[in-house]
């Protein structure tokens, strides 16, 4: 299922110039992605999974990124592999 991001609303009136937004698989939220003021470039952006995970050993729940696309694609790489855990697990319990 694709990802899409919708803004959360969240900002401060100070921070109306940076990006928020919360990610989406479907109707569910997994995560967040935004735009953190004083940051390095190259570290700009935050991006977080929500909810239970595999081990740290196997996803990343947390990360930065230099740009929006970059943290939307690792992220996404994440999810994935989160997504395709989880049908295993399921696929082991039948």
């Amino acid at each position: 299922m694709a990802l899409t991001l919708r803004p959360t609303g969240l900002e401060s009136p100070v921070y109306n110039d940076l990006k928020d937004y919360t990610v989406f698989s479907g109707r569910w939220g997994i995560g967040r992605i935004y735009e953190e003021r004083g940051a390095r470039p190259d570290l700009r952006w935050y991006w977080t999974l929500y909810g239970p995970h595999a081990g740290l050993d196997i996803i990343r729940r947390d990360g930065r990124a230099s740009t929006l696309e970059e943290a939307k694609a690792q992220l996404a790489e994440n999810w994935r592999i989160e997504s395709a855990l989880d049908l295993l697990q399921q696929a082991g319990a039948d």
